[in-house]
Parts: structure tokens; C-alpha cells; sequence
């Protein structure tokens, strides 16, 4: 209770004393005059004392309760200050939560709009912060949150706002002056440096990553939650090009937010009504020109904007968990269309490395195979060296498991990874497919051509052959068939095609065999 109330208090309860006392004093001397009168008012005297009792009764009982009412509103005052904090405060660190930054932030905005002062947010989060609560426990990790929170509150000045806004996520921000906009880059130094130096926690020194994103508009451009997301959206930007610096946003990282959202959801609905369908690329014998096989690519069918390459939506498909899904409804087309040609004819497919991740992957590739009808020994099943380093022995028991099934295997990109050999050693590849970085510059890079030699005779010593990728021309072919390489893939020998084109070119071959590749084609994409 404040002393102002204390003092109101004992000045109602001095008047109320007073007023007992008169009540007792004026009582005294009824009842003395009433001692000498006529005992026949004997009930009058008694109602009159009652009476008395009853007033000096209620004027306790007012003060009482007057008292206890003053009490609970104090209570309740408190009640609601403490609520209000804790509501606005991370208890952990003791910054700002969201809301409190949400609602501080509002208050900072309106006094940089009187000032005419942009307001500048800082969105920072830490990198590699889990491994401190894995390696170390929770315990560190929350002494070292601490302690971020403090060498934040250490890097800004007196007006600045800062908060925890969820996990490892920190905001700062700050009404800029706009004469000096080399302040806000110092800032977001500052505090980048003072959330990545060592800290030390229980006599083990501890040191950690962050990403930050920087955020500037003008007061009447929104809200302060506007200004977080935009910050956020920078951070995201840092995070991906894995900065150590700040990042500033820009009108066009938003868009290609807004691109991003759209094509995920046009993947959504694509895959529910049947938008992606493999195109297949014509794998060739070197040495003879014949089609021995195709490589499935995916393509997009989308309504509106025609057949897309996936280089616009795999990555999408991979940050939201959809390959599995786009993956085995283009892979079952693929085997159903194939199924009925001709029976040398093998097919290709791509794992990404998150289908390279689940356990069930064998299982569901046999369930393809038995769905569309199509015999294990004609599919071909490419894995990625990189892929491989997640889980070494959950990639070779999937290994083994597509083997005992009659599934081909092949090793992708052999040559971009940190052991191939050892790969080659301790899973059963039945194929090395050489990257198209090295036959790209095959003819002109002695660097390239020593390597496509050397990793052909490395194949052919163990007994594996070797397909390559990006074959544009004819001097490219001639010298892949001369280093000894088996099956070659490019547009030299064809674009990708549907299936209906895949079908109609074997059933060409079949009718005019010992025709020659075509010509050399323009440099493509890569599919």
C-alpha cells in the first residue's frame, strides 16, 4: 500500500473514532438524564440503547469493510501490474517476449513518426545453438541464453528495444537517425560480435553462430510486426547464403517469397490432380548408337504456365518434404508407360537425398515395381555421392535391399564427393555415372579429360561400367568412346521426351536400325 493511501486511511479512521466517541459521549449523558426519569420509560431506555449499539456496530463494520475493499483494489492493481509484466516479459532472459515488443515497439514507432524518424528492426537468430543443448544440456543452454540476452542488452544503446522472441530468435530495434545511416550497419555489427564471441559457462568455453537481418521503414509504413516479418524475410536471405554479415531487405526478397508460397502450393494441387509426369532422356551405347535406356526426369504440366523445368520446383518440393510424394507418382508413370517396351530397354530414376533418409524407401520402390508391372531388373536406381554422407548405414542397408530385389544401382555425380572410393569398396554399385562438370570441358580442359580417363580405367579394373552425362557434340562423343566409356546421355542423342515420343523413337530404331546420332545440338540446360 502507497503511503498517500496509508495517509487517507488513518485520516478516515480518525474521523470515524470521532465519530464513535461523540456517539458514546452524547450516549453517557442520554442515559444519565434517563437514570433520573420516570422508570416507566424503562422501554424507551432500552430501545435508545439499542439503537446506540446498532450505530456504533455499523460505523465498525463500514470501516471494516471500507478497509478490506481498499485492500483487494490494491491487490488487484498489483495483481494486474505483475500479469501485465509477466505477460510482456521472457522469463527466461528477462527481455521482451513478442508481445511486449509488439506492444513497446508501437510506442517507439509513434514517438519516431513524431520525430520523423525511420524505425529500424534487427531480427537475429542463432546458429548451431542446439548442438549446445545436446552436446552440453539444457542447464548450459539456458546459461548461455542468458548471456546472449546480456551482451545484447550491453550492445544497444538507452532507447533501444530488446526481446527474446521465441528459442534462439532475438529482436532489436531502434528509432534511426536518418542523417546517419552508418549507425544502423555498426549496430547490427556489434551485435553479430557480441553474440558470437566465446562464453564462458562452468569453466568450458562455449561459442556459437548467428544470422541477422535488418529491416528500415518509415513509421507509416505499418506496424511493427510488419517491420519484424521484413527483418525476418532478410534473416531467412542470410541464413540460405549462410552471411556472416547483416542483411538488409529488399522489395525483391519479398516477391520471391511470394514466388516461393506460390509454387509450393501450385505443388500441392499438382500432385493431387496429377500435374507432374516424367519425361524420359535417351541413355545411348557408345560404341553403337543403340538405346539401351532413359533417364526419368520430372516435368510440371502446370495450367497455366506450360510444362516447367524442375529446377523451378524439386528445390521447393525438397524444403517442404514433397519429393517423396513428386517423386514416386512420376517414377510410378514412368514404369507403367515403360512397361510395355521392349524388354532391354532399362529406366532410370533419381532418390533424392531425403528419400535417401527413410528407412521404407526399398519397400516402397519394390511396391512401384509391383504396381506398375514392371520387372526390378530393368530399373536402374541413381544415388547422389553427397547423399550418401547423412546415414552410410541406412544408405547401405537400402542398398542391399534394392539389390536382393534385382534392382540395378548406380552412383551419381561420381567424382563431386569426398570418397568415392571408398563408396565403391563398401556398396554394390552396378553403375558410375561420371558429373557433367568434367565432360562438359572434356575437349578442351586436359584437367577434365585425365580425370573421365582415369576414373574409366578405375571402372573398368573393377569391373563396373561407366555412364556419362552432358554429351553436346560429336568430338565429346568420340572421345568418351575412346577412354572407354559404355553408355553416354546429352542432347547429342536427344532432348528429354514424353513418353509417347520415347515410345515412337524405339519403335523408329527398331525399323531403321544402325542410324547414326544426330548432329551436334546447341548447349542445353541441365534437366
Amino acid at each position: 500500500m502507497s503511503l498517500a493511501n496509508a495517509r487517507r486511511d488513518m485520516l478516515v479512521l480518525g474521523i470515524l473514532i470521532a465519530a464513535v466517541m461523540m456517539l458514546i459521549w452524547n450516549g453517557s449523558e442520554f442515559f444519565q438524564r434517563l437514570a433520573f426519569a420516570d422508570r416507566d420509560l424503562g422501554p424507551g431506555l432500552k430501545v435508545a440503547s439499542v439503537a446506540l449499539t446498532l450505530n456504533v456496530a455499523l460505523i465498525l463494520f463500514g470501516w471494516r469493510r471500507y478497509v478490506d475493499l481498499q485492500h483487494e483494489s490494491e491487490a488487484r492493481r498489483e495483481g494486474e501490474a505483475r500479469a501485465a509484466l509477466i505477460a510482456s516479459t521472457d522469463g527466461m532472459t528477462g527481455l521482451l517476449n513478442r508481445k511486449g515488443f509488439a506492444d513497446r515497439g508501437e510506442e517507439l514507432r509513434r514517438g519516431a513518426a513524431e520525430a520523423g524518424q525511420p524505425v529500424v528492426i534487427f531480427s537475429l537468430q542463432l546458429n548451431r545453438f542446439k548442438a549446445i543443448n545436446d552436446r552440453h544440456g539444457y542447464d548450459v543452454g539456458d546459461k548461455v541464453l542468458r548471456m546472449i540476452a546480456s551482451a545484447l542488452e550491453q550492445a544497444v544503446q538507452p532507447g533501444h528495444l530488446v526481446a527474446r522472441l521465441a528459442g534462439d530468435e532475438f529482436a532489436v530495434a531502434m528509432a534511426a537517425d536518418k542523417d546517419q545511416p552508418a549507425i544502423v550497419e555498426q549496430l547490427g555489427e556489434r551485435l553479430l560480435r557480441s553474440v558470437t564471441r566465446p562464453f564462458e559457462v562452468d569453466g568450458r568455453l562455449v561459442q556459437i553462430g548467428a544470422f541477422l537481418g535488418i529491416a528500415s521503414s518509415a513509421p507509416a509504413d505499418g506496424q511493427i510486426p510488419d517491420f519484424l516479418r521484413r527483418a525476418d524475410i532478410a534473416l531467412d536471405r542470410a541464413k540460405n547464403a549462410r552471411s556472416a554479415r547483416p542483411v538488409w531487405f529488399d522489395e525483391g526478397m519479398e516477391r520471391a517469397l511470394i514466388m516461393h508460397s506460390e509454387i509450393e502450393q501450385g505443388i500441392r494441387y499438382g500432385l493431387d490432380h496429377g500435374q507432374f509426369i516424367p519425361f524420359f532422356e535417351p541413355q545411348v551405347d557408345l560404341l553403337t548408337g543403340d538405346i539401351i535406356g532413359f533417364e526419368v526426369l520430372a516435368r510440371w504440366e502446370h495450367p497455366l504456365s506450360g510444362l516447367v523445368e524442375p529446377d523451378r520446383f524439386i528445390p521447393v518440393a525438397e524444403e517442404h518434404g514433397l519429393i517423396g510424394r513428386l517423386s514416386e507418382q512420376v517414377i510410378l508413370a514412368a514404369l507403367t508407360q515403360a512397361a510395355a517396351w521392349d524388354p532391354s530397354i532399362k529406366i532410370s530414376v533419381n532418390i533424392s537425398p531425403t528419400q535417401l533418409a527413410d528407412s521404407w524407401l526399398a519397400q516402397r520402390i519394390v511396391r512401384l515395381l509391383a504396381e506398375a508391372g514392371f520387372p526390378a531388373e530393368r530399373l536402374v536406381v541413381e544415388i547422389t555421392e553427397s547423399s550418401l554422407f547423412a546415414d552410410l548405414d541406412l544408405a547401405r542397408t537400402i542398398v542391399t535391399s534394392l539389390k536382393n530385389q534385382g534392382v540395378r544401382l548406380a552412383l551419381d555425380d561420381f567424382g563431386t564427393g569426398f570418397s568415392s572410393l571408398a563408396h565403391l569398396r563398401s556398396l554394390p554399385f552396378d553403375v558410375i555415372k561420371i558429373d557433367r562438370s568434367f565432360v562438359s570441358t572434356i575437349v578442351n580442359d586436359r584437367e577434365s579429360a585425365a580425370i573421365v580417363r582415369a576414373v574409366s580405367t578405375l571402372a573398368d579394373a573393377i569391373g563396373v561400367p561407366v555412364t556419362v552425362e552432358g554429351i553436346e557434340d560429336a568430338a565429346t562423343h568420340a572421345a568418351l568412346a575412346g577412354y572407354g566409356c559404355a553408355v553416354g546421355q546429352g542432347w547429342y542423342f536427344g532432348k528429354p521426351m514424353s513418353g509417347d515420343q520415347a515410345a515412337a523413337l524405339l519403335r523408329s530404331r527398331r525399323e531403321k536400325p544402325g542410324d547414326a546420332p544426330p548432329k551436334s545440338r546447341e548447349s542445353r540446360r541441365t534437366a
